[in-house]
């Protein structure tokens, strides 16, 4: 279990950034995944985000950190 405190489902996501699910989903999580090239493929289970990166995305204080390869 140690490993889904890493990551975040869209609803609780929506749920601690005051928007809906549908809105996660169709722009946030698509420009998290494209922004930070996330292998969807890799990820524990469908609906969820690295927190790492959400945390990153949402923090306006400072700039994002791209992962490049």
């Amino acid at each position: 279990m140690e490993q889904f405190k890493r990551f975040i489902s869209y609803q609780e996501l929506a749920d601690a950034i005051g928007c809906s699910y549908q809105q996660i989903q169709k722009v946030h999580a698509k420009r998290i995944i494209e922004l930070f090239d996330i292998d969807v493929s890799r990820l524990p289970k469908s609906g969820v985000l690295p927190l790492e990166c959400c945390y990153q995305y949402f923090d306006v204080t400072t700039p994002i950190n791209k992962n490049t390869h």
